[in-house]
C-alpha cells in the first residue's frame, strides 16, 4: 500500500524555486510601480519632473524585467 500512497500524492506544477523566482519578480515590479510615482501637472501648474528619467526610462524598464521574470519563473523547470 506504500507504493500507492506514493503515486497518488499531488504534485504542485512549481517548485520552491519558482515561488522565489515569481516572488522575487513581483517585488521588482512592485519598485518599479513606486519609481513612477509622484506629483503630476494641472491645468495650472506645470511639474517638469514628469519628465525626469526616473519616471520615463528607469522606472519602464525595472516593470519589464520584472514582467519578463515572471515568465521565467512560471517557464522555470528543474
Amino acid at each position: 500500500m506504500s507504493n500507492n500512497s506514493k503515486e497518488t500524492e499531488s504534485r504542485s506544477a512549481f517548485n520552491q524555486g519558482n515561488y522565489v523566482i515569481i516572488l522575487m519578480s513581483c517585488i521588482i515590479i512592485i519598485v518599479g510601480l513606486a519609481l513612477m510615482t509622484g506629483e503630476g501637472s494641472t491645468a495650472t501648474s506645470f511639474q517638469p519632473d514628469i519628465f525626469s528619467t526616473r519616471r520615463i526610462v528607469v522606472a519602464p524598464i525595472c516593470c519589464l524585467v520584472g514582467y519578463l521574470s515572471v515568465i521565467v519563473g512560471i517557464l522555470w523547470h528543474r
